[in-house]
């Protein structure tokens, strides 16, 4: 093979590896492609459970919506916080605490490309991704949400197939990735007589 298209080759393995996307071009849809309907089950008793390739303890992390006093709450994240309030309020997917919004991390319509405030961050919907969920091909949306910490940028990165939710979620701080949590199983919450406001 001549040595050009061996480096093209390789180039191409590159851009197909577990590190993208990180660039909204590289994704189907940017920019301009409505968001679609359904990509998160607002049910409480819904769970998920993740392992971070990046973590070489092989730990789970487990998330689950729970009803706790006539609202939906999101366990399993850290211990002895405030509860993490789930909701659909005002065009979004809001996560808040003690009354604050912590992110927004899905907008519930408008297009590939648009950018909202996301608690202190800023999020963008980067555009549809193709990946393997649970031993399928799934598409899914990815948004990206960026902000600081101290004096490093960071970046959340969440996928969104229909009818799940997360199947992926990643975190980089710098450019660098220092979580990338791919989804090992999933099971939806018991179906609700009455939808939450919202739900799509």
């Amino acid at each position: 093979m001549p040595r050009r298209a061996a480096w093209a080759l390789l180039l191409l393995s590159a851009c197909a590896s577990p590190e993208r996307p990180i660039s909204p071009w590289r994704l189907e849809g940017f920019p301009g492609a409505p968001v679609e309907e359904g990509l998160f089950p607002l049910v409480a008793g819904t769970t998920w459970e993740f392992r971070d390739r990046l973590d070489p303890t092989g730990r789970q992390l487990k998330l689950e919506l729970a009803a706790e006093e006539g609202a939906l709450v999101l366990r399993g994240r850290e211990a002895g916080a405030a509860p993490l309030h789930v909701a659909f309020e005002g065009g979004y997917l809001t996560l808040s605490r003690d009354g604050e919004v912590v992110d927004r991390p899905l907008p519930l319509g408008g297009s590939v490309g648009d950018s909202w405030a996301s608690g202190p961050r800023r999020a963008t919907a980067f555009g549809y991704d193709r990946l393997e969920a649970l031993g399928r091909p799934v598409r899914a949306l990815v948004v990206a949400v960026d902000g600081t910490e101290g004096s490093a940028r960071t970046r959340s990165l969440y996928w969104f197939a229909p009818g799940m939710g997360w199947v992926r979620i990643r975190t980089e701080r710098e450019g660098r990735a220092i979580r990338d949590a791919q989804l090992t199983a999933f099971l939806p919450g018991p179906p609700q007589v009455d939808a939450p406001p919202g739900a799509r």
